[in-house]
């Protein structure tokens, strides 16, 4: 459920951003998209490993969520530390966005193939079926074009794209 809700977050910081273009506005919308592709990375491994749900036999599990959430939250702070502090780099913020989500898209996808494999029920599917949806989207930013009538262009889409997945992820 949280992922869904960092998702929902990013999405409206994305939109007020892009209704109202002001320093501090880009950087919410930045530093809550970065948030959200890091929170994709940091959940996989939780749900793939069932860090969540440790066993009374394997104590180490509780030791490796605390180990994993402290190197994304340190990560995630020199993130936007270097953004706001060092330098505000758009090639390097949307490098490290695409890293890690190519990172979390592979993960969630072989959670799901896996578990539909073993259980070859179709709903376990979903996490890939959500990648796949993402991936589709952010092909618009890669395949820009000139804006239909000024209003629709390659952008515009691929935020109406990720709205689809945003709420999906809360189901």
């Amino acid at each position: 459920m949280m992922f869904g809700y960092v998702g929902l977050v990013s999405w409206a910081a994305s939109m007020v951003f892009h209704t109202r273009d002001y320093p501090v506005t880009e950087k919410v919308d930045y530093f809550a998209a970065g948030a959200n592709v890091l929170y994709g990375l940091y959940y996989a491994p939780i749900r793939l490993f069932r860090l969540d749900n440790p066993q009374g036999d394997k104590p180490y599990k509780n030791s490796l969520l605390r180990l994993w959430t402290l190197t994304c939250l340190l990560l995630y702070t020199a993130h936007v530390s270097f953004l706001s502090f060092v330098r505000w780099d758009y090639t390097y913020n949307m490098a490290a966005n695409v890293a890690v989500g190519i990172t979390s898209n592979i993960l969630w996808v072989g959670y799901s193939y896996a578990r539909w494999r073993k259980s070859g029920k179709t709903w376990h599917l979903w996490p890939a079926m959500i990648v796949l949806v993402v991936v589709l989207a952010m092909s618009m930013e890669v395949l820009d074009f000139v804006p239909w009538k000024l209003m629709i262009d390659a952008h515009s889409l691929w935020h109406l794209g990720t709205a689809g997945p945003t709420v999906w992820w809360c189901w």
